[in-house]
């Protein structure tokens, strides 16, 4: 998982450079499928994106969904014009 905004920010300094030397594929931002919508919410706001991949717990590499932030908001019954 990685921004728009970090990938413009790589490319700028060395458009050459691989994504393996951008991304920690060790460490990223994801939620699992137990945890609570608040924890989306502060992963998807403090990591500066609108969408997160869901994970298993046993293999953090195992890709079981994702979750955007469009999904949260309309479980909390926020359409697009309740936030104008």
């Amino acid at each position: 998982m990685i921004s728009l905004s970090t990938l413009e920010r790589a490319a700028s300094e060395d458009d050459t450079k691989k994504l393996s030397a951008i991304v920690d594929a060790r460490i990223f931002p994801h939620v699992r499928a137990d945890q609570g919508l608040d924890l989306v919410l502060d992963r998807m706001g403090s990591n500066h994106v609108d969408i997160l991949p869901v994970v298993s717990r046993a293999d953090v590499h195992k890709l079981e969904g994702i979750v955007t932030l469009r999904d949260v908001l309309d479980s909390y019954g926020i359409s697009p014009t309740d936030r104008a």
